[in-house]
């Protein structure tokens, strides 16, 4: 990490907004390796190690096993053939269908939003790091957040891009519900398929915390969330993956976008990244049948019409019967910003954030 980061955290005990000092132990020529934070006011330590400031306090039992389980899901990757290499051709893998359609998305994204060089943006769930290397590349500010360090599946990867691609970004250990981060630190926030390892108590604090770390005028850029449907309700969702303990959920488009409005965000749904809204080939299918062409002229029809653009929308996140939201959430800027606020204050949320708080009191008392 380098000093000018201490100015967007907070300390994640007693929650206290840029008052943290750095101790610095060991210094290379890009950042402080290692060292320690301290918190002027409650005289909280903690770590930092290989850059990375270890700002996860006291977690919950959940994401001590989500991060566990994200070791071992490394050392599974390795035996498949994983190695550092592969990991920086992402999000560009030719043998991975699902990395290729990030990047697509991605792309389409920012063909929509124009994230500035010198802004501050915060990558939730950076995992492999490979959008914050992106972003980085770009030339913005930008801080990885993640509950795990270990190599190909968290925070430590990003020594890898160092090295390969001489960018840089900071490092950060901490929750999404709970970020040790200062508010109004960032003009970007970007959540790529990683909001629904929230519990269903946790997604709506998830929101209104990153509205919180926004400026006023922020954005908050939500990609590829996976969805359930009435018609596919995915009673096994991640059944698949349950020995990584990953905290999986799956949520209706719905319950998204009503967290993301009762935190005080203008949300947008974006169509999902499919070729016939990319301007990529519209020719999805080599069948030369009357069904196959049939396909491509509906696909046709959807492409220039915004009336079939957005009734295609709106059927992928409602009605299924399988896809994924992308939303645009703007945090208010100005006096629609306080009168948020003031709706939020009277709909409940600062008592919510007052319970929390006097919860974490608590179970800090007990300790």
């Amino acid at each position: 990490m380098r000093e000018k980061l201490i100015h967007s955290l907070r300390c994640p005990r007693c929650r206290a907004e840029r008052n943290l000092e750095l101790a610095v132990e060991e210094r290379d020529e890009r950042e402080v390796r290692a060292g320690s934070l301290r918190c002027g006011g409650c005289g909280h330590r903690a770590p930092v190690e290989r850059g990375v400031a270890h700002l996860l306090h006291d977690p919950p039992e959940r994401v001590v096993r989500e991060a566990a389980g994200l070791e071992r899901m490394a050392d599974v990757m390795r035996a498949d053939g994983w190695d550092r290499e592969r990991v920086l051709g992402l999000p560009d893998a030719e043998d991975q269908d699902y990395w290729r359609g990030q990047g697509r998305a991605l792309r389409m994204l920012l063909e929509r939003v124009s994230p500035a060089p010198g802004e501050a943006l915060l990558d939730v769930g950076s995992n492999t790091c490979w959008a914050s290397n992106e972003f980085a590349r770009r030339g913005l500010d930008v801080v990885a957040l993640d509950i795990a360090t270990h190599e190909m599946q968290g925070l430590h990867t990003a020594d890898w891009w160092f090295e390969a691609d001489g960018t840089y970004f900071e490092r950060v250990l901490s929750t999404m519900f709970d970020p040790a981060l200062a508010s109004a630190a960032f003009d970007w926030v970007f959540c790529c398929e990683v909001l629904h390892h929230n519990s269903p108590e946790d997604l709506p604090r998830t929101f209104r915390e990153l509205h919180r770390v926004l400026r006023p005028g922020g954005t908050l850029l939500v990609l590829n969330e996976p969805l359930r449907y009435p018609t596919n309700r995915k009673r096994d969702h991640a059944a698949e993956v349950a020995q990584f303990e990953g905290n999986e959920h799956v949520y209706y488009a719905h319950e998204y976008l009503s967290a993301a409005r009762r935190a005080g965000f203008e949300v947008e749904p974006i169509p999902p990244a499919l070729p016939f809204f990319s301007g990529e080939p519209l020719w999805l299918t080599r069948d030369a049948s009357v069904l196959g062409s049939a396909k491509v002229f509906a696909q046709q029809l959807l492409r220039r019409s915004r009336a079939g653009r957005r009734a295609f929308l709106w059927w992928t996140v409602r009605i299924g019967p399988d896809g994924n939201l992308s939303m645009i959430c703007r945090k208010p800027s100005g006096e629609a910003a306080q009168r948020d606020a003031r709706e939020e204050r009277v709909g409940g949320g600062e008592q919510r954030e007052v319970e929390q708080r006097q919860a974490d009191v608590t179970r800090l008392a007990e300790r």
